[in-house]
C-alpha cells in the first residue's frame, strides 16, 4: 500500500463514515406529501425511525454505509387513506480520494440507484392490493428515497463533512 492510500484508508474509516452520516440522517425522516402512483394519481407521505447505521471497509480508500430504516407510508387514494410499513436499507457507497493540491482529502459518494436499497413492504386489504399492484410501490418508494438521501447528501452540510483538511485528519479521524 503506498502512503497516499495508507493515508487516505486511516481518514476514510467506516466508523467516520457513519459518524458523518448519522449525524447528517439523525434518528428520525420525513417526506411528503408528494405525488405518487400513474400519473401522480395519488399522494404519499411518510415517517420513519432510522435505525442503527453499519460501515464496512470497500478496498483500500472506499467505505460502504448501510442505514435501515422502519418507514410509516400513508398513501392517500381519493378519500381511501392506505396504510403501508416498510422495512429497508439503504446503502451507501463513498471514496476517499486526495485533493490535486494534496492539503485535504474529498469524499465522493456514489450515485444511489434501486438496487441500492433493500426492500420489504406491507400492506393489507383491497387497497394495499391496488397501491402494490397499480401502483408500483416498491419502485415508487425507492425513487422518493433516493430523492431524499440524494438531496441530504448534497447539503451545504454533507458538502463540508466530505472535505477533509489533512492537517485535522489526524484529530478526527
Amino acid at each position: 500500500m503506498s502512503d497516499r492510500d495508507a493515508i487516505l484508508a486511516a481518514i476514510s474509516t467506516p466508523e467516520r463514515a457513519v459518524r458523518d452520516i448519522s449525524g447528517l440522517i439523525g434518528d428520525r425522516i420525513a417526506f411528503g406529501p408528494v405525488p405518487a402512483g400513474p400519473g401522480g394519481m395519488a399522494t404519499a407521505r411518510a415517517v420513519g425511525v432510522v435505525g442503527k447505521l453499519r460501515g464496512r471497509q470497500i478496498g483500500g480508500t472506499g467505505t460502504e454505509v448501510h442505514v435501515p430504516v422502519q418507514l410509516d407510508l400513508t398513501v392517500d387514494i381519493g378519500a381511501r387513506a392506505v396504510p403501508v410499513e416498510a422495512r429497508m436499507t439503504v446503502r451507501i457507497g463513498l471514496e476517499a480520494c486526495l485533493a490535486p493540491d494534496a492539503d485535504h482529502v474529498v469524499v465522493e459518494v456514489d450515485e444511489i440507484g434501486p438496487d441500492d436499497i433493500a426492500l420489504e413492504t406491507k400492506t393489507s386489504g383491497i387497497g394495499g392490493v391496488l397501491v402494490r399492484r397499480l401502483g408500483n410501490l416498491d419502485a415508487e418508494i425507492r425513487h422518493h428515497v433516493i430523492g431524499y438521501v440524494t438531496d441530504l447528501l448534497a447539503s451545504p452540510e454533507a458538502r463540508d463533512l466530505r472535505r477533509i483538511d489533512l492537517d485535522e485528519a489526524s484529530d478526527t479521524a
